[in-house]
């Protein structure tokens, strides 16, 4: 798990890449050009005289008539230029670098700011970070089918759960469409193969669609590294997942217990309720008690005071997708 600075790094490192490529590609086809057509540099020099004398003549406060003959011989000459070049096989701009950015030419800065292409390369490689982990590119909303929850009453509530499921699949889109710093923290909560990750992801793609950053991670998989970084000067993990915009925090309750991983949990929880970052819990865990007994009053207070709990309901759709 990368931080937001290690990933716009990177986004610079690979924009600056696509800058020397273009512009070595552009060499090449411009070698190659030169080679075949020999009127090529001596029209392209007088081109470049022809500019020159524009500004020489708009600095020393020519008339006008003067300046439009030296703008038509100029524009006579591009013609020209182009018409050579057209007869040549080569297209319009095609001796000019292809960038990839067309508004900063791959420098990756406009004005003196960072060019938007690099937050859209940054949350590129954090999509593909989630994708690595998880089935990212299979979960969105349109792809969660009512059908496989039953049409029947809930034993507990005696609401019918497909129009419970319903109405919940929609606030999630809603949730994830309309995400900013200010939406409230989600607890996803009911038994194994609901549905409760495949939504969780779907949020976590929205929102990155939306210019956020955020973090996808299993609980099992944040703690046991956590656990093992614990005596190391710093942890990149700890900081990503501090950092984002959105953390999406699997499985809750799979993780092993220990005194180490409580202060974590409670340092995560902590620091993202200070600083008004947003997280979105999915767990098995069914019975409000258990939040407790695993993870001391304060943190379950937290936890569960900070969030909007969402229930899922309904059968394993996995074994009803096997049968």
């Amino acid at each position: 798990m990368h931080t937001k600075a290690e990933l716009y790094r990177e986004a610079l490192r690979q924009t600056a890449s696509d800058r020397q490529r273009a512009v070595t590609l552009a060499q090449r086809r411009r070698q190659a050009a030169v080679a075949a057509i020999p009127e090529l540099e001596p029209l392209e020099d007088e081109i470049r005289g022809l500019g020159l004398r524009l500004v020489q003549l708009s600095a020393q406060g020519a008339e006008e008539e003067a300046l439009a003959e030296a703008r038509r011989q100029r524009a006579g000459a591009e013609e020209r230029l182009a018409g050579l070049l057209a007869q040549n096989g080569y297209g319009p701009g095609s001796l000019e670098p292809a960038y990839s950015c067309p508004v900063c030419k791959d420098t990756g800065t406009v004005d003196g700011r960072m060019c938007p292409c690099v937050g859209r390369r940054a949350r590129k490689l954090r999509r593909a970070e989630i994708a690595a982990a998880s089935p990212l590119s299979l979960c969105d909303f349109d792809s969660m089918e009512l059908r496989y929850y039953p049409d029947e009453a809930d034993e507990a509530t005696g609401e019918n759960i497909r129009a419970q499921m319903a109405e919940t699949l929609a606030f999630l889109r809603n949730y994830a469409e309309h995400f900013d710093l200010k939406s409230t923290n989600l607890l996803l909560w009911g038994n194994a193969g609901l549905g409760k990750t495949h939504a969780a992801l779907a949020i976590a793609r929205t929102v990155l669609d939306k210019g956020f950053d955020a973090v996808y991670i299993c609980a099992q998989e944040l703690f046991g590294q956590l656990e093992r970084e614990r005596f190391s000067d710093d942890s990149p993990l700890l900081e990503a997942v501090l950092e984002a915009d959105l953390l999406v925090l699997d499985d809750l309750g799979t993780e092993y217990v220990s005194p180490y991983v409580l202060s974590c949990f409670y340092n995560i929880l902590n620091t993202r309720l200070l600083e008004k970052r947003p997280t979105v819990y999915t767990t098995n865990i069914v019975d409000g008690k258990v939040y407790e007994a695993r993870y001391t009053e304060k943190i379950a207070s937290r936890l569960v005071g900070s969030c909007e709990a969402v229930p899922f309901l309904g059968r394993d759709i996995r074994k009803l997708k096997n049968m």
